[in-house]
């Protein structure tokens, strides 16, 4: 695959062709955007492989938010990609981190089984693979530079990333 790809990953979040996640391939480095749930692991583990990459290579798990359907399967991914480092806004990290609250309030809403069923587990990171961004930090993925932006509206604590490889914006 040529340095600057991007691809799409279906998580089946739900069902077939609700949400996605993206890897982005810059060389032998490689970064996701959004996580979805630790039931996508496997899928995003798959594209890995059929792209010729392993978890190893894998430098960063990007959060656009910690909302649940985006960011509740970084843990997992970041226990499979023992190189990755979680990238996220300031006020996301310490979800991240210690998810403990936010995952209470959503079992709250959804039931303790529709929750499992629908998120997995959501693990707690490690906070020294956390790192949060700021408003128009650049980061380096190989020749790429992923610029954030905080763009708070569905969240407070919200990102959108511009792929100087792609001239792409995901803004999850």
């Amino acid at each position: 695959m040529a340095s600057g790809s991007v691809v799409t990953i279906d998580t089946h979040y739900v069902h077939p062709g609700r949400a996605a996640v993206y890897l982005l391939i810059d060389g032998d480095r490689a970064a996701f955007i959004d996580t979805s749930t630790a039931r996508a692991l496997p899928r995003l583990l798959s594209a890995l492989d059929e792209h010729g990459l392993t978890p190893e290579q894998v430098e960063y798990a990007v959060v656009t938010h910690v909302h649940l359907d985006h960011g509740a399967g970084t843990g997992a991914v970041l226990r499979a990609c023992p190189n990755a480092t979680a990238l996220v806004h300031p006020r996301g990290a310490r979800h991240l981190i210690d998810p403990t609250r936010l995952t209470a309030a959503a079992k709250r809403v959804y039931g303790e089984e529709a929750f499992t069923k629908l998120h997995g587990e959501v693990e707690g990171i490690d906070a020294g693979r956390v790192r949060t961004v700021a408003d128009g930090e650049t980061v380096r993925l190989g020749e790429r530079a992923l610029t954030f932006l905080h763009t708070a509206g569905h969240a407070g604590h919200h990102v959108c990333i511009h792929d100087s490889g792609s001239n792409a914006a995901f803004t999850g």
